[in-house]
């Protein structure tokens, strides 16, 4: 039950799916109040981290100065405006994958019990909020931080020309190779922390629950990213309509496919928010479920029920 085959991976899309159809009203209505509650955060965090610098007169020049880089991108600054970038966009994260990580809370709860409903996502949120926004700041860091890593070590070691060499080519167009190479990475740093979220909520700290993840992704490989990359997959299929239906527009006119491309991408934004992500989040904590069923190194927290998982809704 924990190796994959096809008809494994494909029964956890389909019984994820179900899930998620079958609880569409509860996630229409927690996914309304998560966006709410996570524009106040990221309002909150932008005047925690923007006001004390637009108040400090050297503050503001200094970040003017940044600014104004912005508009002068080139290779040879692009190490230094990335940095920025990736520095600033580190505490907005947090509120983000926080409302991710509490709809893995309600999958848990629809994994145990067929249902859940729209107030658990508020529970989650107040139970696990600090474990959450770690879990984010975390996932943010393993996926990104290597990429940053690299890009500030290669031009400290060549100088800022490595970057107009390795990574752009002479029409200033991405090296192939090295993208390539990014989207491998991608995939293989994504598909490690697939398990970080259904951890957390399974009572782990930050820390253990990335450990856990990373190890889960390397003991059942083939399950783990099996179903992540079937999921890969299903969104691919879903984006990729809009690429084939804007082709017709460079002969007849891209005014004219318009509003069928805008048509299909209303539609499918609703299907990926109300349906995707949810059966993702369910399908991703019903396998992690299935992986640990019988786990003995993890002893709950006081605050955790220490019952154990109940497997019901379809495992």
């Amino acid at each position: 039950m924990k190796n994959a085959s096809f008809q494994t991976i494909l029964d956890d899309l389909k019984i994820s799916i179900r899930f998620a159809l079958k609880n569409v009203i509860s996630y229409v209505l927690a996914i309304i109040g998560v966006v709410i509650v996570t524009v106040l955060l990221i309002a909150l965090v932008a005047a925690f981290v923007f006001v004390p610098i637009f108040l400090s007169p050297q503050g503001f020049q200094v970040f003017t100065a940044w600014a104004d880089s912005l508009a002068e991108w080139n290779a040879a600054s692009g190490a230094t405006i990335a940095t920025g970038i990736f520095l600033i966009a580190l505490p907005f994260v947090a509120p983000f994958f926080v409302a991710i990580g509490a709809l893995f809370g309600m999958s848990r709860e629809i994994v145990e019990s067929e249902g859940t409903s729209a107030e658990g996502v508020f529970t989650w949120y107040k139970k696990k909020f600090f474990s959450l926004a770690g879990g984010g700041i975390m996932l943010f860091l393993f996926i990104l931080g290597p990429i940053m890593l690299v890009i500030l070590a290669s031009v400290a070691l060549f100088g800022d020309q490595i970057l107009n060499i390795a990574f752009f080519g002479p029409s200033s167009t991405m090296n192939p190779f090295i993208s390539a190479l990014g989207m491998i990475w991608l995939l293989l740093s994504t598909g490690m922390m697939t398990m970080l979220f259904p951890a957390i909520i399974d009572g782990y700290s930050v820390i253990d629950a990335t450990k856990k993840s990373v190890r889960m992704s390397i003991q059942y490989f083939d399950r783990v990213f099996g179903v992540w990359l079937s999921y890969i997959i299903i969104l691919t299929a879903l984006i990729l309509p809009l690429f084939i239906m804007a082709i017709p527009g460079l002969w007849i006119g891209f005014n004219a496919i318009m509003i069928s491309i805008a048509i299909y991408a209303v539609i499918m934004g609703f299907f990926l928010a109300l349906i995707f992500l949810p059966g993702m989040s369910i399908g991703l904590t019903r396998v992690y479920m299935i992986l640990t069923a019988d786990d003995e190194d993890f002893t709950p927290s006081e605050d955790e029920d220490e019952s154990g998982p109940s497997f019901i809704g379809g495992l």
